[in-house]
């Protein structure tokens, strides 16, 4: 799959089913830990922040548009990026750049992102309780 295969429209879907998906999401991981007490919680949030935060300055920087608002928590991170993903042209998609060492497009660290977002949502449902759910 090459980074013209998917528009900015179609990434913007993903992240937002990746993100805010009724199941198998972060969003429905999240709202199944009300009062779930586990150390490991706290860390995959923060860590699905600043992944998310990291990602998007990269994006920024090869595409030329805004880095991610530096005070949003997850869940405002999760609509923001969905949007970003939305305006970004498709040769923007193409634009190369360098993550955590790799080479590859913005349309390859978008669905990254993405598969990273649904990777831990499962780990979040799993300390919930919920596996069927993420």
């Amino acid at each position: 799959m090459t980074a013209a295969d998917l528009s900015p429209q179609a990434l913007a879907l993903l992240l937002d089913e990746a993100n805010h998906a009724p199941q198998e999401s972060v969003q429905s991981a999240l709202a199944g830990l009300d009062g779930v007490q586990h150390h490991r919680v706290g860390g995959l949030i923060s860590h699905l922040t600043q992944t998310k935060r990291a990602s998007w300055a990269a994006v920024a920087a090869a595409t030329g548009t805004v880095p991610p608002p530096d005070d949003a928590g997850l869940r405002r991170l999760m609509a923001w990026e969905v949007e970003q993903a939305r305006q970004l042209s498709p040769g923007q998609l193409c634009a190369e750049l360098t993550y955590n060492g790799q080479d590859m497009t913005v349309a390859e660290l978008l669905r990254l992102n993405a598969r990273h977002s649904v990777w831990h949502a499962g780990q979040l449902a799993a300390l919930a309780g919920r596996t069927g759910s993420a």
